[in-house]
């Protein structure tokens, strides 16, 4: 059965995205912590973890309506049987785009709603610049042969390119916060274990289409990047785009973990080593940083 994995945007698309076309999306050029991550027919414009924006072909963009709440609203909402009064809210909302000042607004209603995993990957994301995308959905189901059942459009966090001598490898990791359970089992492997091996099978089994999308998404990069975006972009992608080098997944795709989000007492304390040997066992690749704002992939 063929893949229907694609995330590269249209010649049509990235034309119309010319910056003078939209006085928005200068702004989100300009702006090097925001990630602009490709998804087909559209993309999205994230800001630690929330979708600040949606921008379709046309180019139309969409927000979240929670996120244009005005951050600076601090007077009180009376209740008064059973009812609150509004009428203070009339004037708290972000109607208009006015520029840069807005989009910094937006960030921080956005900012509001992300918790510790999501920042702290949207942090390992924007100081990489070989990650070349995110919140990457797996389109249909992945099964393993372990009697866990079937796991319907698999998520992972991160893509990146890495160097591998004449060629460039594509390679995907998992980012987990410290705190999250799926790190830990009492029994058996972790719940993380299996994610790995559904995310590595995935890749295994529609290698020529992912290669062939992150190939033409290498290329909107670069497009994106010529117009002015001030993300620093690995020279990996420029290789790959030019067809200078090429983009593989490797004999066997490279699904890594990233554990983050701990201090000294918590990485040395006895019951979570166990935990840890037992992931450094079962996944090859594996980072464990307590600062995300450290890691480099």
């Amino acid at each position: 059965m063929a893949s229907n994995f694609n995330r590269a945007l249209s010649d049509t698309f990235i034309k119309d995205l010319q910056p003078e076309k939209q006085g928005w999306w200068p702004d989100v050029l300009a702006d090097p912590k925001l990630l602009i991550a490709l998804r087909g027919k559209y993309l999205n414009v994230y800001w630690r973890g929330q979708s600040l924006f949606c921008v379709n072909s046309g180019i139309t963009a969409t927000i979240h309506q929670k996120y244009l709440m005005d951050p600076k609203l601090d007077s009180q909402v009376r209740l008064k049987d059973g009812k609150f009064d509004t009428t203070l809210l009339a004037n708290g909302f972000i109607r208009e785009y006015e520029g840069p000042e807005t989009l910094a607004k937006l960030k921080k209603a956005a900012g509001l709603f992300s918790g510790l995993e999501k920042t702290g990957c949207h942090e390992i994301a924007v100081r990489n610049p070989g990650v070349v995308d995110c919140e990457i959905a797996f389109p249909g189901k992945v099964s393993l042969d372990d009697g866990g059942g079937d796991k319907l459009a698999p998520r992972i966090d991160l893509a990146a390119f890495e160097d591998d001598g004449d060629a460039v490898r594509l390679v995907f990791w998992e980012a987990k916060h410290f705190s999250n359970s799926e790190l830990r089992a009492a029994n058996g492997p972790a719940p993380v274990v299996r994610q790995i091996g559904i995310y590595r099978k995935y890749l295994s089994e529609n290698r020529t289409a992912i290669e062939g999308s992150y190939q033409k998404i290498a290329k909107n990069l670069v497009a994106i990047g010529n117009m002015g975006w001030k993300r620093e972009l690995s020279p990996l992608i420029n290789e790959v785009a030019t067809g200078k080098r090429r983009l593989t997944l490797g004999a066997e795709p490279k699904v890594g973990l990233i554990i983050f989000g701990f201090d000294s007492a918590q990485r040395d304390h006895s019951g979570w080593k166990g935990h840890r040997d037992a992931l450094k066992k079962q996944i090859k690749d594996i980072i464990i940083t307590g600062d995300a704002k450290n890691i480099r992939l």
